[in-house]
């Protein structure tokens, strides 16, 4: 697939896991920035986010990244 994604970080795990969408057993994730660019509301979630990505897939995982600031 392509390698190409520009994430903002990557994280090793410490037990390799089985991505849901591709099945690859992956071992490290990568996380990309979410940007509020529309909304034709008034929103309360936040302007900005983060999402998990599978390295193999570009799937995007669930999980939680703790003590963000």
């Amino acid at each position: 697939m392509d390698d190409t994604l520009d994430a903002e970080a990557t994280y090793a795990l410490e037990i390799p896991v089985r991505c849901s969408a591709c099945t690859a057993m992956v071992s490290e994730v990568r996380v990309v920035r979410m940007l509020r660019t529309r909304v034709n509301f008034t929103s309360t979630l936040p302007r900005r986010g983060r999402v998990l990505v599978c390295p193999s897939c570009l799937s995007v995982m669930s999980g939680e990244l703790g003590n963000l600031t």
